[in-house]
């Protein structure tokens, strides 16, 4: 009995929780099938619990779905061509946020999670409970790790996931929060003041949600057998820490590389509207999946300097 309660808990549960935002439209189907195989790899393989994967699913959809509903109700559409305010009705907003969401992209765009948007933020996760399978199995011995090091190398790579997780959650939290209680958002490279929502910008709601997105991932840590690592208040604060620099340097590299177009109102905006905006800054091929893949890459590799050293 009690395997058959632990097998629905951690697969058809979740699984259950991916069927009813696809029916909602917060994921694409090719969202729903990488989240898939990422749930594969992670619960399956590296016999990891997934929960941390579907709480940061769950939760980043909350919180993008109240984003937008402030959106339609106030509605600043600032990547609109009216200017920096755009108010229109509530029925017309919600109808335009409702048109996006089935074209997939960002949800802090309005738009479903697709496979590109699950992987950029969960990739890592993955690729760390992959290589602590490997290490389980005996792949990796005497290459990386040695026979005695194996349950080593998995709280390590355990770890390692979690603060991955945490830094997407804060720029998650970061986004949203910053759109819905942001005021006169600031380019973090320059400044200046920028619109609402543009890669780049922050604001002091901003910086509690990242702190707050941190703060709920680390909390995991407190629940994942992670001894011979540290104390768990240690490994709270360290993937909290860890999470809000990520925040930051997402922040940092959006504002210096992230693609941005001018709308007809002169202000720089993230969105394309389907190429008829021209590139103002950035490089075309550098969206918000991308940004979001690097930064969890350099925070990766910045997280395995500093427990290495």
């Amino acid at each position: 009995m009690e395997i058959i309660v632990s097998f629905f808990i951690e697969l058809i549960f979740p699984l259950l929780i991916e069927v009813v935002l696809v029916k909602w439209r917060w994921l694409t189907i090719s969202g729903a099938v990488a989240a898939g195989i990422l749930a594969f790899v992670v619960l399956i393989l590296a016999k990891w619990s997934i929960w941390p994967l579907v709480f940061f699913l769950i939760l980043g959809t909350l919180a993008g779905k109240f984003q937008l509903k402030k959106r339609a109700k106030n509605v600043d559409f600032l990547d609109s061509d009216e200017g920096v305010e755009a108010i229109v009705p509530v029925e017309k907003a919600l109808e335009s946020v409702e048109a996006d969401l089935g074209e997939g992209g960002d949800i802090k765009q309005g738009k479903a999670r697709d496979h590109w948007q699950v992987l950029a933020n969960g990739g890592i996760f993955m690729l760390l409970a992959f290589l602590a399978f490997m290490g389980s199995s005996g792949w990796l011995s005497g290459i990386l790790i040695s026979p005695a090091e194996v349950v080593k190398f998995d709280k390590t790579c355990h770890l390692l996931a979690l603060i991955s997780l945490s830094v997407s959650c804060a720029d998650t939290l970061s986004s949203d929060l910053g759109r819905i209680w942001g005021r006169s958002p600031r380019c973090i490279t320059t400044g200046k003041i920028v619109v609402p929502g543009v890669s780049g910008g922050v604001t002091v709601a901003g910086f509690f949600g990242a702190l707050l997105g941190g703060a709920l991932m680390a909390g995991f840590v407190f629940w994942t057998d992670l001894s011979g690592l540290g104390s768990k208040s240690y490994l709270f604060l360290l993937v909290l820490i860890f999470g809000f620099i990520g925040s930051i340097l997402d922040s940092v590299l959006g504002a210096l590389f992230q693609a941005k177009y001018r709308n007809s109102a002169g202000h720089f905006v993230d969105s394309s509207d389907e190429g008829k905006r021209p590139l103002a800054a950035g490089f075309g091929w550098i969206t918000n999946d991308v940004v979001n893949g690097i930064t969890g890459t350099l925070m990766l590799l910045l997280s395995v300097v500093y427990l290495c050293w």
